[in-house]
């Protein structure tokens, strides 16, 4: 696929170092920074163009006459949706992606549409981020939580500590606890590297674990593997940008959140969007500030400010004055890094893997419905609706062992007429269902693509 990248920022190129991993993509970037096309000219085999990314001229040096598919994620909505527009009307590019951020924009709908502007998928990276974070304070314990099937199946990580149910016991026996809930481990991590998780394979204390359940069924789960955390009631956010007043919004009836913000102006117009949130002017990583407000007593603390190393800092900060769970939100892979070697900080969020995860579903062919990118690019999970019938279909009317899947790719569950089956050898699919892959190797999604195509040859 012929895909142009407008904008090499941080999301833009996070997604050419992903999307450049798949031989089968022919990437070109276009940014008007020629220091930021430098460095990916160094790592990537990519096409560079220096310019502005919204002119004419500059999009035909780029061949857009001959692109599958434009992303435009430069800071300017303005020049994003532009530059779809011309994709559009100038060059007829098939699919066009935006990331639009400014509300104003984003409440008129009826700008987006092949009349008007015609972008085919909105990135609003802030939202993603906000209603990912929703979901881990909504499930504590998780390391991170992934909606498919609009809610009705997640995929969880978490970490095994040893003293635990399962911790030294075979994957078998979570079966013989937990008989009344429907869960399957999908892929399992042991320093680093994904081992198989077979019925006999035996939880270590330290693994990471990637299990699918519905919703109603992870806190359940969770107690197999780690002391369950009580639910999040004390919450500071360290930011008051817009992830950390949305989030806000979203938590204040049910919770007691804080929120400390360095800028005067943004103190007084967040105040002024909460009922029941206290906003301080101040520091977040002000020692005397965080005893003040009863850090030791805080189940939560979220550095979402616009800094990496603020949010690594503060985190790692809060932990040791006794906040009970810190998260950091980091963007550069070497803070990322940083702050995972790090035991004082508890989570690390990536809004780049989050985004691009919202990209993906409409970059992989088929009838994909949701992809979430994990393992910083290594790993997916992807649903996908099954077509075609039992005479031409390579999986419709065969079981799962007898598809004879890729290594490295499970069948974590499946989703008919709003009914929730876990995968398993003897599971026979159908034309409709909605399957839940995972892939511990994401080399391997073209072979997945193909089988689940809707037509074999």
């Amino acid at each position: 696929m012929k895909i142009l990248i407008l904008g090499a920022g941080q999301v833009g190129s996070t997604l050419a170092r992903y999307l450049s991993e798949d031989s089968d993509n022919d990437i070109t970037i276009i940014d008007k920074d020629e220091t930021n096309l430098l460095d990916l000219q160094r790592h990537l085999d990519i096409k560079t163009i220096c310019g502005q990314a919204s002119y004419p001229n500059i999009l035909e040096d780029a061949d857009i006459r001959n692109m599958n598919m434009v992303i435009a994620v430069t800071k300017s909505d303005e020049d994003n949706m532009l530059a779809c527009q011309m994709a559009h009307t100038l060059y007829q590019v098939d699919k066009k992606i935006a990331r639009v951020r400014t509300a104003e924009y984003l409440h008129r709908k009826e700008l987006f549409s092949n009349d008007a502007i015609p972008i085919d998928f909105i990135i609003t990276p802030e939202g993603l981020v906000t209603n990912y974070i929703k979901r881990v304070v909504e499930e504590p314990g998780s390391e991170q939580v992934f909606e498919f099937e609009n809610g009705l199946v997640q995929l969880v990580e978490t970490r095994a500590y040893a003293g635990t149910p399962i911790v030294g016991r075979p994957i078998k026996e979570l079966h013989k606890h937990l008989p009344k809930i429907r869960m399957r481990i999908v892929s399992l991590y042991r320093n680093g590297r994904a081992i198989p998780a077979y019925g006999d394979t035996v939880i270590k204390d330290g693994d990471r674990v990637y299990f699918v359940t519905k919703k109603s069924g992870v806190s359940k789960v969770l107690k197999e593997f780690r002391r369950l955390d009580k639910a999040y009631r004390n919450i500071i956010i360290a930011g008051g940008g817009r992830i950390g007043l949305n989030l806000a919004k979203h938590l204040e009836s049910n919770h007691h959140v804080r929120i400390i913000e360095m800028n005067q102006e943004r103190v007084k117009k967040i105040a002024d969007e909460l009922d029941n949130v206290l906003v301080l002017r101040g520091n977040a990583s002000d020692e005397e500030l965080l005893l003040e407000e009863g850090i030791e007593n805080t189940d939560l603390f979220l550095a979402l400010t616009d800094s990496d190393e603020i949010n690594v800092i503060v985190s790692i900060l809060a932990k040791r004055l006794g906040a009970h769970k810190t998260v950091a939100l980091v963007k550069r892979n070497v803070y990322e890094d940083l702050a995972e070697q790090s035991e004082d900080v508890d989570m690390v969020i990536s809004p780049d893997q989050i985004t691009t995860s919202g990209i993906l579903a409409h970059i992989r062919k088929g009838d994909t419905m949701m992809v979430h990118s994990l393992r910083q690019g290594k790993s997916e999970a992807i649903e996908v609706i099954v077509h075609g019938d039992k005479q031409h279909s390579d999986v419709v009317g065969r079981s799962i062992e007898e598809i004879k899947l890729p290594d490295g790719v499970v069948v974590g569950s499946i989703v008919r007429d709003n009914e929730v089956i876990m995968g398993s050898r003897k599971l026979v699919i159908e034309e409709g269902d909605h399957v839940l892959l995972v892939l511990t190797d994401v080399n391997k999604i073209h072979d997945v693509e193909k089988m689940f195509a809707g037509y074999s040859d």
